[in-house]
């Protein structure tokens, strides 16, 4: 017998499926003791082992290879999350790391890859929207300005509340340049400074006041986000998702207060999160038309595509990056399946975006960002090689000398944040010579990082950890209020009273359990992870497409993020969050949303939406159509002379 078929015989056999649950579920158990530091008497080490048996042997259960490999996709993720949380304190504090370390990885993997496979188990099949026709144009309407207006009333008392607007730091700085007051500088997107100025001077020429022109400015800002948002909950009414999911999604938007305090907020980060979700939801529409079979692609949804697309690449620097991310899997499915209209409308986008930001700024004289904004992860990891004191040759020392002085450097090194050695640089540095010698400060951060590898490692971990692990709060709120050059007061319409106990009500997240994941940046990205596998295991591979701006953002921020874990920066994943907990779960199949139900795609164009689960049913793209009865064979008309003969034998007898 070889060695494949006792390993199969041995973990076929009844002792290995009755003990393995038991072992799985001792080393998840001892896994969660190490992270919350159980001491080895701890009971609840010993109930939680108790309670995960019955997970463990559900888990084990054959299952479909869609569903296996999604788990472990998750499980890889979530545990490489879990485990780098704790890395220092496992690989730096511990007498016995390495054995540590194993039971803690293995222990994790086993739980969250169980985990996902019971739940994608659970949800495999499930589907939010029924089959039927679709909802008249009058409906759609109403179901789109209602939601929006709903919104826009439930946003209005923050409104009052920060009349005429939160202004910050970087606020002031857009407001100064579109009027004029600063050099312009693409450091702020120039295409939000265009938007502030066109509003701010329709304001300042109907009420000649600067409070009221920036609140007008800020009524504009919230009645987007408003249709934006109903752009996702009218296509989700299209599509006939029932009345629930629906309501849930507009009692997020409408009810949650960063979606209330941001509508009034003067950042680049609103527009961009309208931009985001807008050109992810007309992609979505695209490709569910197109999996419907449909040749041509709607006038508004081609010009939807374009505008928010082109928006994408300019209102954020890592919005650019995110969209080249999406365009690079894009061409590969429309080349495929020879969707040149798409395609084309989608390079178009990234052009314009590439022309404005490069030959137009230069020719208007447009300053660009500074050199330091993009370099966040290896300023902080050059920075923690110094603070700790590492040694450097005398080389690298004096070519970090040119650009400030080594003990300022480590001084202002701050393991959560870019912004002290960034902010001293900018003082009393020179930023300049960092792009007068690229390449000599690119070996440098390479030589570091070979010899000092741990350094970088946790340097990179103390950056970004906000953004991967779901315990970890910072600010949401801006408490600034700025008015440089400009006759700008707070005159907030609401009593104080009420505005206190609107404040209070929006940092409620702090004091109740589960209401705080709702504001968690580590939790939106590890529930997306968890989407994009119910999307593979439900079979919407070209689905997956929609995922992709929002985590290229993410994506982004892992390499240039200058805060650990600021809410503003990942606003525009929030904002999509919904649409990616909906993509696995709507099915095309009786959806009228082309004008006619999926059952009317030829078989060639319709994907399967599920596998069948016998292999002697129909195919899986007429899995769940009825089958139509057969015709009956034509009967053959008889012939005259036939009759006759007939005829003449009955008489006779």
């Amino acid at each position: 017998m070889t060695l494949k078929e006792r390993i199969s015989a041995f973990t076929g056999s009844d002792g290995f499926r009755k003990a393995a649950p038991v072992v799985c579920a001792m080393l998840s158990s001892a896994a969660f003791a190490r992270f919350f530091t159980f001491s080895t008497a701890q009971i609840f080490t010993l109930l939680f082992a108790l309670v995960l048996i019955p997970m463990f042997r559900a888990a084990m259960q054959p299952k479909e290879q869609k569903v296996r490999i999604a788990s472990v996709f998750c499980g890889v993720f979530f545990t490489l999350a879990t485990f780098l949380i704790k890395y220092e304190w496992l690989t730096l504090q511990e007498a016995h790391a390495g054995r540590y370390s194993l039971i803690f990885v293995s222990g994790f993997m086993l739980f969250y890859t169980a985990l996902s496979a019971v739940l994608f188990e659970r949800l495999h099949g499930f589907r939010l929207n029924t089959p039927g026709e679709e909802p008249p144009r009058k409906k759609r309407l109403a179901v789109f300005f209602g939601s929006a207006a709903i919104m826009f009333f439930c946003w209005l008392p923050y409104f009052l509340m920060l009349f005429p607007g939160d202004l910050t730091w970087d606020s002031i700085d857009e407001l100064n340049q579109a009027a004029g007051n600063f050099e312009l500088s693409n450091h702020h997107p120039i295409a939000q400074t265009v938007v502030i100025k066109f509003f701010y001077s329709i304001g300042k020429a109907i009420f000649e006041d600067d409070n009221r022109a920036v609140a007008t400015y800020c009524v504009a800002q919230m009645l987007m986000l408003a249709f934006a948002f109903s752009y996702l909950i009218v296509t989700l009414y299209r599509m006939r998702v029932k009345k629930l999911p629906i309501a849930c999604v507009l009692a997020c938007y409408a009810l949650l207060s960063y979606n209330g305090t941001y509508s009034t907020t003067v950042w680049k980060d609103i527009p961009f999160a309208i931009l985001v979700l807008s050109f992810s939801v007309t992609l979505w529409r695209i490709l569910i038309r197109h999996k419907q079979g449909a040749e041509k692609m709607p006038l508004f949804e081609a010009v939807m595509l374009f505008l928010t697309g082109t928006g994408v690449c300019l209102f954020r620097s890592n919005g650019m990056y995110a969209y080249m991310l999406l365009l690079l899997f894009l061409v590969i499915f429309c080349v495929r399946l020879r969707q040149y209209l798409l395609l084309g409308i989608s390079c178009a986008a990234l052009v314009i975006g590439l022309i404005v930001k490069g030959p137009v700024y230069n020719a208007l004289g447009i300053k660009k960002p500074e050199t330091l904004e993009s370099l966040a992860m290896p300023q902080q990891m050059i920075g923690a090689v110094l603070n700790h004191g590492r040694e450097l040759s005398a080389e690298q020392l004096e070519l970090i000398s040119h650009v400030g002085d080594i003990e300022g450097i480590k001084a202002h090194y701050y393991p959560q944040s870019a912004d002290g050695i960034k902010c001293y640089i900018w003082d009393e540095g020179n930023e300049d010579y960092i792009a007068e010698h690229k390449s000599e400060f690119l070996k440098l951060w390479i030589d570091l990082g070979k010899k000092y590898p741990q350094d970088y490692l946790i340097a990179l971990l103390h950056a970004t950890y906000g953004y991967w692990y779901p315990d970890v709060q910072n600010w949401v709120y801006a408490s600034e209020f700025r008015s440089d050059n400009f006759q700008l007061y707070k005159d907030p319409k609401l009593s104080p009273e009420a505005a206190e106990k609107l404040k209070d009500f929006r940092e409620q997240y702090h004091e109740y359990y589960f209401l705080g994941l709702f504001w968690s940046i580590g939790t939106a990205v590890w529930v997306a992870v968890f989407m994009m596998g119910a999307a593979y295991v439900n079979r919407k591979f070209r689905m997956l497409l929609i995922f992709l701006p929002a985590m290229g953002i993410w994506g982004t921020l892992l390499i240039a993020a200058p805060v650990y874990a600021e809410f503003r920066y990942m606003y525009s994943f929030f904002s999509t969050l919904p649409l990616l907990c909906a993509v696995p779960f709507v099915s095309i199949e009786g959806l009228p949303f082309n004008g006619k139900t999926a059952a009317a795609v030829p078989a060639e164009k319709a994907e399967p939406e599920q596998k069948p689960e016998k292999a002697e049913e129909k195919p899986a793209d007429a899995a769940d159509e009825k089958a139509e009865p057969e015709a009956p064979a034509p009967v053959k008309p008889e012939a005259p002379a036939a009759k006759k003969q007939r005829a003449k034998k009955k008489k006779k007898k």
